[in-house]
């Protein structure tokens, strides 16, 4: 955390404000900030917070909108050659001035400029972006006297800086397996939204979060799936699951089918996929199931598709609508025997017939999308839980009984009447390995097995 000494308001005609930066182990840092710079804040902290919390390698990092310098200190103290930018000139020389005394001039550079900016331009082989993004704006803050240098650093544009940002991630120069970190104020919403990455494919996966008075803020860090290798696609298969085990090379790899003969459901059932539907797999690794039980992966894979179509999802691994009619379902196969364990997905298309039992397809959710179209929704998904980028952390048991739990309860409260062995009983969470805690009378119970359970939706 920053040890504050002496710091004015934002806007504040003062001279320069002195004070003594860390955060957890790393400092602290005697840093200089002048009155029209961002001094270092909470926010600064959380963001430093979630930095620290990045694994594997450390290499070429840069820090858009550095301010005072802090958090490219904090990156290079690390390891991290960083070459940082801000479009305010007297943040450029504070940050110079404090990554010199702090004694890392040869693996920081300060640049003035920005994205937007004439001339300025993103390193192609850069590993690590990192922004503060502004959020500010202007008019909400009329009390307070921002100087013009101040506003144009700390506020945000009417589409949003993170789209601005987005834009030139997607210059396919840019290193595939780059990490993108960004700090958002979430609540209340401001222009720089998660959803524009979200629906342009990249994975997002949260790294920190905290709420500061009225404003919530999140530290999210995203990447392209699979460092944008594509899935393999094949016009027909017998089973997309056998396909994969097929599959040697390593990284995420996914295996879709346009048309799969004999596909297969739980405890060995048939799935037959409809016309234009989809069936695919998704090879994780083997860590995978060391960390976590194939029934959590399982409801946390059906909570991300469900929450990706915004369709309801019946436990286990059923993905259906309201009214309780199936449109896919989940499965999950492998042992530690295995090299990885294969995730598999089945979803229709269209609502129709098919043995006799009523379907429901993808059509009532997202429209008239293809199968590759869904695919590439489902992708960043899946991958935002489970992918193993270099850099972002894994993600945690508890965030995936949440996240399960969560989906889980949205669908329970359209209206469902649950019986275990006769008796009326009440979801009332999940354990760690995706069982179903269900409560009668005061009594709580495990339920590890669908066929002791009646899921009956309220018609």
């Amino acid at each position: 955390m920053y040890e504050e000494h002496r710091r004015p308001p934002l806007g504040a005609k003062d001279k320069s404000t002195f004070s003594k930066f860390r955060i957890e182990s790393a400092g602290p840092w005697e840093i200089t900030v002048p009155h029209t710079v961002y001094p270092p804040r909470e926010d600064t902290a959380l963001l430093g917070r979630a930095l620290l919390r990045l694994s594997g390698r450390c290499g070429r990092a840069v820090e858009i909108g550095c301010g005072s310098g802090v958090l490219s200190i904090l990156l290079a103290s690390i390891g991290w050659s960083v070459t940082a930018c801000d479009v305010n000139p007297f943040a450029v020389a504070a940050a110079r001035g404090n990554v010199e005394k702090a004694g890392f001039a040869d693996m920081v550079s300060i640049d003035e400029g920005g994205p937007g900016e004439l001339g300025w331009e993103l390193q192609k082989e850069v590993d690590l972006v990192v922004w503060n993004l502004p959020y500010l704006d202007p008019p909400e803050y009329d009390e307070v006297s921002l100087e013009h240098i101040e506003e144009a650093s700390m506020s945000d544009i009417p589409r949003g800086w993170s789209d601005k940002l987005l834009e030139i991630m997607d210059d396919k120069l840019i290193d595939p397996s780059c990490l993108v970190v960004l700090l958002h104020r979430t609540d209340p919403d401001s222009r720089s939204k998660p959803d524009s990455w979200i629906r342009s494919g990249w994975s997002c996966r949260q790294l920190d979060s905290m709420r500061l008075a009225d404003e919530r803020l999140e530290v999210l860090c995203y990447w392209r799936p699979g460092a944008g290798e594509s899935a393999m696609v094949m016009a027909e298969c017998e089973s997309t699951m056998d396909e994969a085990k097929r599959l040697i090379n390593g990284g995420w790899q996914r295996v879709l089918s346009l048309s799969q003969t004999s596909g297969r459901g739980r405890r060995g059932s048939s799935w037959r996929t409809q016309e234009g539907g989809l069936a695919c797999t998704w090879v994780l690794s083997g860590g995978t199931l060391e960390r976590h039980s194939p029934g959590l992966i399982q409801t946390s894979v059906g909570a991300a598709v469900s929450d990706a179509l915004g369709c309801c999802v019946k436990w286990p691994n059923d993905l259906v609508t309201e009214d309780g009619r199936k449109l896919g379902g989940v499965l999950v196969e492998g042992n530690s025997e295995d090299e990885g364990i294969r995730v598999g997905i089945g979803l229709n298309k269209r609502d129709g017939v098919i043995d006799g039992t009523t379907v429901a397809g993808w059509g009532e959710f997202v429209g008239e999308k293809t199968a590759i179209e869904v695919f590439d929704i489902l992708d960043p998904a899946i991958s935002s839980l489970f992918e193993e980028h270099s850099l972002a952390p894994l993600v945690e048991e508890e965030e995936l009984v949440a996240l399960s739990w969560k989906s889980l309860a949205r669908s329970l409260s359209t209206g469902v009447v649950l019986k275990s062995k006769g008796l009326p009983v009440r979801a009332v969470g999940l354990s760690s390995e995706g069982h179903l805690l269900t409560e009668f009378e005061g009594l709580v119970a495990t339920i590890d097995d669908i066929n002791t359970l009646n899921w009956n939706p309220i018609t």
